[in-house]
């Protein structure tokens, strides 16, 4: 019963957090969903194997990134297909309409550049900006030196803003 009780408290705990990672990182909230439940049946299933050598949540994110990794491979690496921009998105109301199709436009162009980034770059980005996780919780989850992770970030960051530098200036002309 413990057991069982530990799983449905992880669950509650991280679900949300696990599923907003993966559907930044797949921008469709069914297989986000879809994602994360095989995310924590992957954990119950090595829940005893968990030797604490992290903590439960970086656990949860290398599982997650890991099924999103297989996924990614699978079903997605040679599909050309339109993502749905909106789907799953609630819709927020901001005082000034200017104000909204500001934060819009914004946020869309911000998405766009982050998927024109390598995969490695998005991965850091989304993990260190978006899910707001530690230099150390990152490199375990995927795997890489601190420094790896440091020097990527860097590069991604600078990437992303070239990018979005870019992009500014070509909406002017």
């Amino acid at each position: 019963m413990k057991h069982r009780d530990s799983i449905e408290d992880l669950y509650r705990q991280y679900y949300q957090e696990i599923l907003n990672y993966l559907f930044r990182r797949t921008h469709h909230l069914e297989t986000a969903k879809d994602l994360a439940q095989d995310t924590f049946v992957k954990a119950l299933n090595g829940l005893a194997s968990f030797r604490g050598h992290s903590s439960i949540r970086t656990w949860l994110y290398t599982i997650a990134h890991h099924t999103f990794i297989n996924w990614y491979r699978r079903d997605v690496k040679y599909q050309f297909t339109e993502i749905s921009k909106n789907e799953g998105l609630t819709q927020t109301t901001y005082d000034q309409p200017e104000q909204y199709l500001s934060r819009t436009v914004k946020s869309e162009t911000l998405r766009q550049e982050l998927l024109k980034l390598k995969d490695q770059h998005q991965s850091v980005l989304i993990l260190r900006e978006f899910q707001e996780l530690s230099y150390e919780e990152i490199a375990e989850i995927l795997g890489w030196s601190l420094s790896k992770v440091n020097t990527t970030l860097h590069r991604a960051r600078l990437e992303l803003k070239k990018n979005m530098t870019k992009s500014r200036e070509e909406e002017r002309i």
